[in-house]
Formats: C-alpha cells, structure tokens, sequence
C-alpha cells in the first residue's frame, strides 16, 4: 500500500499548497484520502470479479448486506491493508462458488433456518471491538443500535428474495450474515486474548 500513500501524500500537499487544507491537518486528511482510495480499489476490484464470474449482482448484494453490517457491527481486523484488501476480496469468491453446493445440500427453508444461529450471534455480540479500536459507552450504544437496524431492515429484504425466489440473492445475502457472525466471534477471540 506504499503507492497508495504516495498518492495520498501527495493529494494532500497539493490541497496544503492550495491553501485548502492547513499543514497541521495533513496526517488526518492523508488518513482519510488513503483510506478512501483504498476502499474504491476495493470496491472496483469486487466489481472486476463480479464481471468476469458473471455474478455482477451476486457481487453487489453480497456487498450491500455485507459491509454495513460488519462496519457496524464489529469483529477481527487484520493489521495489514493489503491482507485486508486480499481477504475483502476472496471472500466474494463465498458466494460466487458456493451456492451450487450450499443450495444442494439444503433446502431453501433450511438454509434460511442455518441463517437463524449467525443472526443470533449478530445481535448479541455486536458491537465487537477491534483490538485496533476500543469504543466507549456511548460509541457502543450507536453501533449496537445501528446493527441492530442493518439487521432488520436486511433480513427484511431476505425475506423478499425468499418469497420473489431470488435464490442466488438470497444465497449471497445469507452468507453476509453467516461471515459477519464468524469475523465477530473471532473478533470476541481475539479481543480476549489480547486484553
């Protein structure tokens, strides 16, 4: 991710020369423009294997349910950008291969009925603190509520692909739940172990 600071690096001292931003300001503005730059990559690379596997849409809903739960939500994060952008990115490749098998092996009611357990865990557990960042009451109180909500209102739309028979939608917003779920128990791990 060197380049990626470079460019940053680079955005930044223009907007300072520009008067935009003040000098002082620098190492917060060049976090955020990395880190943004970092999740447009990451979001043009999903797109990439969502075009050339030919589950484009699989892709975007995995995405939609996918990422705001686990922002709010919480759980294990890799130290490194580059493990993280890998990891972000083969996890696309959960619900792209899988289904042939995951839809074999159980019926549709079934599936949903696996879905039950990671929802559970979601709901209790969030938020998870990350060892690399701490919350404090209040912060905790907004992402529980707001996972909390995510929730609701995604396994609301479950609920529409299960009756429109959307099945490989449902598959890839199944599985956002069952990830998310995982990444927080061993985030609860992790922070344990840590502490």
């Amino acid at each position: 991710m060197g380049l990626i600071k470079k460019i940053a690096d680079g955005i930044c001292k223009l907007l300072a020369m520009q008067g935009i931003i003040q000098k002082e300001d620098l190492e917060l503005y060049r976090y955020g423009i990395e880190n943004g730059i970092i999740v447009v990559l990451n979001f043009l690379t999903s797109v990439v294997i969502g075009i050339i596997t030919g589950r484009l849409g699989v892709v975007l809903v995995f995405l939609c349910f996918y990422v705001p739960l686990r922002t709010y939500g919480g759980g294990v994060h890799l130290k490194s950008k580059w493990l993280c952008y890998l990891l972000s990115n083969l996890i696309l490749l959960i619900p792209i291969y899988t289904y042939d098998a995951g839809m074999k092996l159980l019926s549709k009611a079934g599936y949903v009925l696996l879905l039950l357990p990671a929802v559970i865990v979601i709901f209790v557990l969030c938020p998870v603190e990350s060892v690399n960042k701490r919350l404090d009451k209040d912060e905790r109180k907004y992402y529980r509520r707001a996972t909390h909500c995510i929730s609701a209102l995604e396994l609301c739309v479950l609920a529409v692909f299960f009756v429109l028979e959307l099945d490989h939608f449902l598959y890839a917003g199944g599985v956002s739940f069952l990830l998310v779920a995982l990444f927080m128990v061993m985030g609860k791990v992790t922070s344990k172990h840590y502490t």
